[in-house]
């Protein structure tokens, strides 16, 4: 089964001195029931992913030492986890239901124009 991916970006940008930092929410699905749908929201500085939270795992990761301390708290934060995890079908569930109905009609159209 082919894999489509719906992304919502939220961003949060500070340019002082040209440094960037801001986070990146997606949903990754391969049907529309809600076990097959995976909710991340990524942390970035400077186009570098610092942490994440995953549904699938339940927690945040670091994956830089910043990162860690970062999803070490985060973790702590259980009020705020579960809010996370509840985005997983607030957000993704009501939006991917219209994407992949959306991709299944246009699945044997071609979208990449004339081939000449």
């Amino acid at each position: 089964m082919s894999s489509s991916i719906f992304c919502c970006f939220l961003l949060f940008i500070t340019a002082a001195d040209g440094f960037e930092i801001y986070y990146v929410d997606r949903c990754e699905f391969t049907s529309t029931d809600l076990k097959d749908i995976e909710y991340i929201r990524s942390n970035y500085y400077n186009k570098l992913e610092l942490f994440r939270f995953s549904s699938s795992l339940g927690k945040f990761v670091g994956y830089t030492d910043y990162g860690i301390k970062q999803a070490e708290y985060r973790n702590s934060q259980t009020s705020y986890i579960e809010g996370l995890k509840a985005t997983k079908e607030t957000v993704c569930l009501n939006n991917i239901e219209i994407d992949y109905q959306a991709a299944l009609s246009k699945s044997g159209e071609c979208l990449c124009g004339i081939i000449s």
